[in-house]
């Protein structure tokens, strides 16, 4: 048994250095599937010998490398995992915040971690070792600290995701269980349509690279909605429950992600009304196009109206092969169609669509509008959404497409994410 293993004290709440006593509390982290936590983060508390609250960032910010700073990493952890025993959860994750520098490099000052959890009791497959964000200086040796912890049978979680050091070259390194998103994203997606946008595609990302997503730091109702809309598998913040030293009782959170459930069932049904009244006069116009197309008016003349409407940026015909007939059409308000720097992405002969979602779409389901998700337009660029209408004109199939402007169209309406309008 190493020094630093002597020294920390079995007690539930400690006195290090100086006086300072240490607490813990537990979050919970909450399955929204399961409607109940489904994993606790240990969190410190500490205050000085006068009663002074110390915030856990000065207490760690001013603790020197070294010794001493992977001496307090270490005393907090014992600390967590024998409170969190004591209250007698037999199931449930305990996240232990771990320092990187302290991950790589306590090594020096001798083992403590799988000792600690057996002395404990506690089984390491219940621990989520949670690597805060931090810069380090060979990002290598995380890589075999973390193996260390996977190799005892932890999961391993990454803290802040998109701010600072946590991001996707460390996901793509450390490979880990779970995600945490940063709270300050959290909050964004409520107010910034693009991050709102974003948000869905980063936490699919996530997925597909092997991890679980948790969104932190959710204190609204809003913030709850749009991680539920996101597809998030966890959650956590003051929204659900506040840090405390006992468990929650299990008929709270029920209650509150049956309502969350309600409201959501509400919100998307909301949208899918505004966007079927807003895509109704947009339908009626590309249909009437369409005759007219079939009928054998000029199709410069058949879009005149349709490019009238507000959202409308362009309109372009495609054959059934995927070859663009002709040039596009755009509505005198597109700016972009006039920006000189945009030249080389004109479409020009030879310009083939086939691959595109808009077109395959519509040649599988003639006669019928299609819509696209919002997409980047490599004509624009701007997002938009594309609606694509598949017919027989002169015995052959052709394609009407219209580009829709996604800001005007949608405004500064927040709940059209990248679903809201999808078929």
């Amino acid at each position: 048994m190493d020094l630093l293993e002597r020294e920390a004290p079995p007690a539930a709440t400690r006195e290090p250095e100086g006086g300072i006593r240490l607490s813990s509390c537990f979050q919970p982290i909450f399955s929204p599937a399961h409607r109940r936590p489904v994993g606790y983060e240990g969190l410190i508390r500490a205050t000085d010998t006068e009663g002074r609250k110390i915030p856990p960032l000065e207490l760690l910010g001013g603790t020197p490398r070294g010794a001493a700073r992977t001496l307090l990493d270490r005393r907090c952890r014992a600390l967590h995992v024998e409170s969190f025993k004591k209250l007698g959860d037999s199931r449930s994750w305990l996240f232990l915040n771990v320092d990187p520098y302290v991950a790589t490099e306590g090594v020096r000052y001798g083992p403590f971690f799988e000792g600690m959890l057996d002395r404990a009791g506690f089984p390491a497959h219940r621990v989520a070792v949670e690597l805060v964000e931090t810069p380090l200086e060979d990002e290598g040796k995380l890589v075999a600290a973390v193996e260390y912890y996977r190799g005892l049978g932890c999961l391993i979680v990454i803290d802040d995701f998109g701010a600072g050091y946590s991001n996707f070259d460390r996901i793509w390194r450390l490979k880990p269980d779970i995600v945490k998103i940063d709270r300050e994203m959290t909050h964004r997606v409520t107010v910034e349509p693009c991050a709102r946008r974003m948000f869905a595609g980063i936490v699919s990302v996530l997925h597909e690279a092997g991890a679980l997503v948790c969104v932190e730091g959710i204190e609204t109702e809003a913030e709850a909605l749009c991680a539920t809309d996101a597809d998030a598998d966890l959650v956590q913040g003051y929204y659900f429950a506040r840090p405390a030293a006992g468990l929650l009782e299990g008929h709270k959170s029920r209650h509150l992600f049956t309502s969350l459930s309600a409201q959501f069932r509400s919100q998307i049904a909301g949208v899918r009304e505004r966007r079927r009244t807003r895509l109704k006069p947009y339908f009626a116009a590309m249909e009437a196009a369409e005759r007219r197309i079939a009928d054998g008016m000029p199709y410069t003349e058949a879009v005149r109206q349709l490019l009238e409407l507000d959202s409308v940026q362009r309109c372009y015909l495609i054959a059934g092969d995927g070859y663009q007939i002709g040039a596009n059409r755009e509505a005198e308000r597109n700016a972009s169609a006039r920006d000189p720097r945009l030249e080389p992405m004109r479409p020009a002969a030879g310009t083939n669509w086939q691959t595109k979602p808009y077109f395959r779409r519509a040649i599988e389901s003639p006669g019928t509008i299609q819509v696209t998700r919002p997409y980047l337009s490599v004509t624009g660029p701007r997002l938009c959404v594309t609606l694509s209408l598949a017919a027989m004109v002169n015995g052959a199939v052709q394609v009407l497409c219209v580009d829709l402007d996604l800001s005007t169209f949608a405004g500064e309406d927040l709940s059209f994410g990248p679903d809201a309008l999808d078929p």
